[in-house]
């Protein structure tokens, strides 16, 4: 089997070129991470229109990162192979498409499916990126571009709750999707005229197909384990067939990566103790930044009774105190080195959901605005640092495939934060409330069909759901601090997993 090889040393395209490819890549960019947040900010609405139970929503909001994660691995190969550019327009075609079919959905079911191929469409798109600003700047300019590129997708994530309530205030929930429509096209052209094509990096060996394929059939099988465990019973059947089966999947892509020639994921990099910590701690951070994000705007607008466009200004402390450390981290890692900054964070994150555990029944939405402030500014914190000790802590050959893992932990943590915390929400109201009808409008924030006579439990319920994802949170976010201390190393700084004689020999290792 043909080894990959790097392409010859090539002229970097003109400087005009580089400033449209960062234009255009980072809006491409933000739109793919704000779409994992603006939906947030419509659940609500989703869950009126279509009557829809807690379990929907969790699908409708999870499977997009969910899909998005398990594809941006092949996806990155798949760019190596056919060329960034074709791959990059492709995903950006597939996006736009499944936006204006999330638009016009019928059903849960459908607007399901299109956020699925959404999330097809971004990894498709988002998987390139990175390589095409790497392609289009010189070396002592790309470490600026891909902090140009971080610092626009942290800002739209941030903003997502905000341009939501104003798009679902004025147009209904449909214009968070239909907004993409008008950005797609422009971006396809924009990327057809003003993006130069780079070379391709890889033309040996196939895709590593049957351990794409395991890793997408895993993760699918646990976050549905997750979901259904919460909404059917963790005894039921369906439950324990999705566990074992997602179980049974992550072993087999063990074995099947330790054996392929060219694997989606080198094992050997996990050997890297501050790798391993980031690829862990990126996970953990969307699990705590964006998981519990969803059944906020729950409590402010089906519980507290704010509008779409008043949550999301509400929800502005949050995504201000992101925007201000995402900025300032950069800066602060060149002094402070990644296990100080990336602890310091987890501890504010801590720190922030100890003040959403005091959420009561009666209580006004100020008493969570300082928790609202940490939690922003503690997840400002961690993002910059782990993308660059996965980069920079394992050997060049396999900054690429670091970058993309690390990536796909980020909307994986989405995914599987928005169960975690759901499971517990349902818990506590499920506990509290023995009526079905009454306990599934409450789990949706739809006290609009609450019966007076219920309305006081309810509350008391649905608050002690907060309170409870507020003391899971501190303890998860205690559990990062201490990883984070105990495998980042105080400078990031390249290291080396063992390599196999024959791949030293064939060239492979350090291309």
């Amino acid at each position: 089997m043909t080894a990959p090889h790097a392409s010859p040393p090539q002229a970097s395209p003109p400087r005009g070129s580089r400033r449209w490819t960062l234009a255009l890549v980072s809006t491409a960019g933000a739109l793919l991470t704000l779409d994992i947040t603006i939906v947030n900010i419509a659940v609500e609405d989703i869950a009126a229109d279509f009557r829809a139970g807690l379990a929907d929503l969790q699908w409708v909001v999870g499977v997009y990162p969910l899909v998005f994660a398990a594809l941006l691995l092949p996806a990155g190969s798949l760019s190596d192979r056919l060329g960034r550019r074709e791959v990059f327009l492709a995903g950006v075609a597939g996006f736009t498409l499944a936006s204006g079919l999330c638009g016009i959905a019928g059903s849960p079911e459908m607007l399901m499916a299109a956020r699925a191929i959404q999330g097809i469409g971004g990894a498709v798109t988002f998987a390139p990126a990175i390589p095409l600003l790497v392609s289009a700047f010189p070396a002592e300019r790309r470490a600026s571009a891909i902090g140009v590129f971080s610092a626009v997708g942290a800002a739209s994530a941030a903003l997502g709750p905000l341009a939501g309530g104003a798009l679902v205030e004025v147009f209904g929930w449909r214009s968070i999707f239909l907004v993409n429509l008008l950005p797609g096209v422009i971006l396809l052209a924009g990327a057809l005229l003003r993006i130069t094509a780079p070379p391709r990096e890889s033309w040996g060996g196939p895709l590593d197909l049957p351990g794409a394929a395991l890793a997408a059939v895993a993760l699918f099988a646990i976050n549905y384990a997750v979901v259904a465990g919460a909404d059917h019973g963790w005894r039921s059947a369906d439950v324990a067939v999705a566990a074992c089966a997602g179980l049974a999947g992550l072993a087999a892509f063990v074995l099947v990566e330790r054996r392929a020639a060219q694997p989606l994921l080198d094992l050997r990099l996990f050997r890297i103790a501050s790798f391993a910590g980031a690829a862990a701690l990126s996970f953990l951070t969307r699990v705590l930044h964006l998981g519990p994000l969803a059944y906020l705007v729950l409590w402010l607008q089906g519980m507290l009774g704010y509008s779409p466009l008043e949550t999301g200004i509400r929800l502005v402390a949050l995504s201000a105190a992101v925007i201000v450390t995402s900025l300032a981290a950069g800066r602060l890692l060149g002094r402070t080195g990644p296990a100080a900054l990336v602890t310091a964070g987890f501890v504010v994150i801590a720190l922030g959901f100890v003040f959403l555990a005091q959420v009561g029944a009666e209580t006004p939405w100020t008493v969570a605005l300082p928790g609202l402030v940490l939690l922003g500014a503690g997840s400002g914190l961690l993002y910059a640092p782990l993308m660059t000790v996965s980069v920079s802590g394992v050997p060049p050959a396999r900054a690429g495939m670091a970058s993309g893992l690390v990536n796909a932990f980020f909307p994986l943590g989405t995914a599987i934060g928005v169960t975690v915390f759901g499971a517990l929400l349902s818990a506590q109201v499920g506990a509290a409330l023995a009526d079905e009808r009454l306990r599934t409008a409450v789990e949706a924030g739809r006290f609009a069909e609450v019966p007076a006579t219920s309305l006081a439990a309810a509350r008391t319920a649905f608050a002690d759901g907060i309170a409870a994802i507020g003391l899971a949170g501190a303890a998860l976010a205690l559990v990062g601090a201490l990883t984070a201390a105990a495998t980042l190393r105080r400078r990031a700084s390249p290291a080396t997993p063992p390599v196999p004689a024959e791949e030293k020999a064939d060239g492979r290792h350090g291309r």
